[in-house]
């Protein structure tokens, strides 16, 4: 305890030393601040801002710093390092620059208010200060680093909202303009690179993308005249008037002496800016142009890369290589991304359908059935996606459950596996690129609706021009008109200072022959206009036609490709052999999916062991480690064997427009590394299939032929009427009217009388014509000849077919009960022997249909008008008497019905 106590004592003399040392030295360090302090302050003197100027102007000292707080607005310093400051302005201080002041402007505005400035004398005699110090602001390399700061974080917004603009506003994708392109390619490649390009820009890109035929020429001249005058403002801004897209793709398909080459301009059309410019490698062949992996793909990554938008790594891998060598875990992200793409894109449609469905537009109709058709594709698209997640979901949770059995195989099953996934993969990059060069039957379908859209168009074309040469013919033909009838006539046609009627009949005839010769002529205008596209029409067709038969010859299309998608199950012992999927996809459609079962023997070469039978332990232990292999080969998607499939397509006629029928053959299993077909089933499976948008290759019904339906004189007796000095006007309707007539009449005709202003139908009403206005026949004796005459009528029924058949032909009834001339108000039913009790009227100035009065009757028989049988329904006081075989002046509500038949008459104005 002694001793323990002594070291203790020891040990805090020390520590107490030691205090008193450091104490000592901290006193010492505080003294010279202290002094050292009070040097400065003897040196330096703080000034108000009103009292400064004042100061400095007394001062004689040439030691002392003054230190104020004060405004520095109006601050500027010159070449010379002088400084102006406005609270010196009148005074003789002289101030110069004592510090850097690079910018100074800037970090003085960035930090408004008044600073702590230090002047220091730097010649009492002449009243010379220099400013060394200005509190408060930022030195050269802060003012530096914010700068830079500032203008990356200016870049990164600007590219945002370029990026947001990219995506948000519209892009017009122009069609592309042919160089060197001959033959039949310059028909259809065009539009098929239009196409692939607008669906890229939109699926890629997430781009807002549309084709507007109607601004395409419009905004190709305006590119070219903003080119040749060097991006002239105004020729620029003129690109963003006529159209309502805020950019444009323009291209160039360049056919060289090897093969084909593609550029693409992406520009800003309100400024002309050509913001991105890509030009494609050369490509050897026109399918490889648009086909995947192709020159449209190529230029897709170009231009995302140019305009800095953002490119997942899975799709810039899908557009650069394709995605047939895929793991599942990338396979499955690449569907769950395009389905998210696809839902976007969906919306976006649904938001163009909801604006054009209020809008006013001429082609919101036809913009509409475009994007509806796209729609409906897009809609196809998703499902193919949302199946194809299933499919590769489950392998994948096969893939899962493969990895946890990896510690318990055996060192020599691991090597073997792993030593057969790499020479399968070695070789699969091989044949990948064979079978990715050969073209299946869903490209050659894709070209002939190309074609066949090419062709389409074509037809559209001649006939929009038609159309503009027959609002031309209808125009010439009113003014052709209007000059004949409108010409004095010469001394030699007048009598008694009246026109001649020769002179009128010349007159009409000049006005028919016009009419006829201005027709023909555009009968002509119309062939040649036809003509002028004819060849290039019958090329189309005719390549049309031979590509059709070319689609039934046998193609085959490779999972080493990009349509055709295998995916596998779990180990079937029963039937020795994997589950197995399989999907044909076509521009990410699903075309046709099919299961079957892959061999345990197709893999080994080997039988599988009969299990009931084996007795051999060593036989089932090698058969259950090489099913255990194989299946964690084919779960994780090593491409150890590989499928073709062979197949066929025929194209239905015409009248079932882009509608084709798929024949599916035959499925083979190859073996990857030695190539030879392991396993082949028979499928024998026909299934319809209908390319969309469907483009129709029946022959327009078109204005011209339809006119020249109309202009023949047999069917169109116009010229007849105007013989008669009726205007075209009149006399067309008048035409209009012998057709109805005939509809109705057959070959009774209305014959007007020489004695009145009527004219009376030349027949007895027929039963036929009387069924057509009344819907029935009461006629008691129905004929199979329906043309005789209609019987069993009563003088009320007789009314009311009048005013029927009046309404029928737009002309004004005679009859009204209680003043209404509405037969649906009457009340009254038809044959079935009911009286009208109400006031029944004729307004005798009606050009309707009316029954014939007695006078008329007469007339009728007197003038050759005879009728055998006279028991006619007449509006007046008497019906014919069977009995006495005379008129007989009975009231008409008296009469019954009548069993010969009756005809009418209709008031005309000479």
């Amino acid at each position: 305890m002694k001793r323990f106590s002594k070291k203790k004592v020891v040990f805090g003399l020390s520590r107490t030393k030691g205090k008193m040392i450091s104490i000592l030295k901290k006193t010492c360090i505080v003294l010279f601040m202290i002094l050292s302090a009070g040097v400065v302050f003897a040196q330096s003197k703080v000034v108000s801002e009103k009292k400064l100027v004042q100061t400095l102007e007394k001062n004689k000292k040439a030691d002392v710093v003054f230190v104020s707080e004060i405004s520095l607005d109006g601050f500027s310093v010159a070449s010379d390092d002088s400084v102006s400051l406005p609270l010196f302005s009148g005074s003789a201080i002289k101030l110069v620059s004592g510090m850097d002041m690079t910018n100074i402007s800037e970090r003085l505005a960035y930090k408004k208010g008044k600073h702590k400035v230090t002047f220091t004398v730097k010649d009492a005699s002449s009243k010379t200060y220099a400013i060394t110090a200005i509190d408060g602001i930022e030195s050269v390399s802060e003012y530096t680093t914010r700068l830079e700061n500032e203008r990356i974080a200016a870049e990164k917004r600007a590219k945002e909202q370029r990026q947001a603009n990219l995506t948000r506003l519209a892009i017009q994708v122009v069609l592309p303009e042919l160089e060197n392109v001959t033959g039949s390619e310059k028909n259809w490649i065009a539009g098929q690179i239009q196409d692939k390009l607008k669906s890229n820009m939109q699926e890629y890109l997430s781009m807002k993308t549309l084709v507007d035929a109607k601004s395409e020429a419009a905004i190709v001249k305006a590119q070219k005249e903003s080119e040749s005058s060097a991006r002239d403002e105004a020729s620029a801004i003129e690109l963003g008037k006529i159209t309502t897209a805020k950019f444009a793709l323009f291209s160039k398909i360049r056919k060289t002496g090897k093969g084909y080459i593609i550029t693409a301009d992406f520009t800003d059309l309100t400024t002309g800016e050509q913001m991105a410019s890509a030009t494609s490698k050369e490509y050897s062949e026109v399918e490889y142009l648009y086909g995947s992996t192709g020159a449209v793909d190529e230029l897709t990554i170009a231009i995302a890369d140019k305009l800095q938008l953002p490119l997942s790594a899975i799709n810039r891998s899908v557009l650069s290589s394709g995605s047939s060598g895929f793991s599942v875990d990338e396979q499955l992200a690449l569907a769950k991304e395009n389905e998210e793409k696809f839902k976007k894109m969906m919306a976006q449609y649904d938001s163009d359908l909801a604006r054009l469905s209020v809008s006013n537009d001429i082609s919101s109709v036809e913009n509409k059935k475009k994007i509806e058709a796209e729609k409906a594709l897009l809609a196809e698209k998703q499902k193919s996606e949302q199946k194809r997640q299933q499919e590769l979901a489950e392998q994948k949770k096969r893939a899962d459950a493969d990895a946890k059995l990896e510690a318990e195989r055996s060192i020599a099953l691991k090597t073997q596996r792993d030593k057969m996934a790499k020479d399968a993969a070695a070789k699969a990059a091989e044949v990948r690129k064979m079978k990715i060069a050969k073209q299946g039957v869903l490209g050659q379908i894709n070209i002939i609706e190309s074609k066949k859209k090419a062709l389409v168009e074509i037809r559209n074309s001649v006939e929009a021009r038609s159309q503009e040469l027959f609002a031309q013919l209808e125009k010439e033909r009113k003014s052709e008109e209007q000059r004949i009838r409108n010409k004095s006539y010469s001394t030699v046609e007048m009598e008694n200072g009246k026109p001649t009627q020769a002179a009128k009949e010349r007159r009409e005839k000049q006005v028919i022959k016009s009419y006829e010769d201005l027709t023909n002529k555009f009968f002509a205008d119309c062939d040649a206009v036809a003509q002028s596209t004819m060849s290039q029409q019958n090329a189309l067709l005719t390549e049309i036609r031979n590509d059709q038969k070319t689609l039934t010859t046998k193609r085959t299309v490779s999972s080493m490709g990009e349509e055709l998608k295998v995916s596998f199950g779990s180990y079937e012992g029963s039937m020795n052999g994997w589950n197995t999927y399989l999907s044909l996809y076509s521009d990410g459609v699903l075309l046709y999916t099919d299961s079957f079962i892959v061999g345990y023997e197709a893999l080994n070469g080997k039988k599988a062991p009969d299990m009931a039978a084996e007795l051999d332990d060593n036989v089932i232990e090698e058969y259950t480690n090489n099913v255990d292999m194989y299946n964690s080969l084919l779960t994780r998607g090593d491409p150890i064997i590989y499928f073709e499939l062979d197949y066929t397509a025929n194209a239905e006629d015409d009248d079932k427009p882009s509608e084709y029928k798929f024949n599916f053959n035959k499925i083979r299993v190859i073996n990857t590394v030695s190539e030879k077909t392991v396993q082949t089933s028979t499928l024998s499976k026909v299934l319809p299939r209908t390319m969309k948008p469907a483009q129709d290759l029946r022959e327009l019904v078109g204005i011209k032929i339809k006119e020249q339906a109309r202009f023949d004189p047999q069917k169109y007796a116009v010229e007849v009427y105007m013989v008669k000095g009726k205007l075209r006007a009149e006399a067309a309707k008048l035409a209009a009217w012998d057709i109805k007539w005939a509809n109705f009449f057959g070959s009774s005709k209305m014959i007007a009388s020489p004695y009145g202003d009527y004219e009376m139908l030349s027949t007895k009403v027929t039963q036929e014509t009387y069924t057509t206005v009344m819907g029935e026949n009461p006629s008691k004796t129905k004929s199979k000849y329906y043309y005789l005459p209609v019987t069993n009528v009563s003088w009320y029924d007789a009314i009311y077919f009048c005013n029927k058949l009046s309404k029928e032909f737009g002309l004004t009834p005679v009859y009204a009960v209680g003043g209404n001339t509405d037969v649906a108000s009457w009340g009254y039913r038809v044959h079935n022997g009911d009286g009208i009790y109400s006031d029944i009227t004729w307004n005798t100035k009606a050009d309707g249909f009316r029954l014939p009065t007695e006078d008329e009757m007469e007339v009728a028989k007197s003038t050759g008008y005879y009728i055998r049988d006279l028991a006619e329904l007449m509006w007046g006081r008497r019906c014919y008497d069977w009995n006495h075989f005379e008129w007989s002046y009975i009231y008409h509500a008296d009469c019954g019905y009548d069993n010969v038949g009756f005809r009418v008459v209709r008031t005309i104005s000479k």
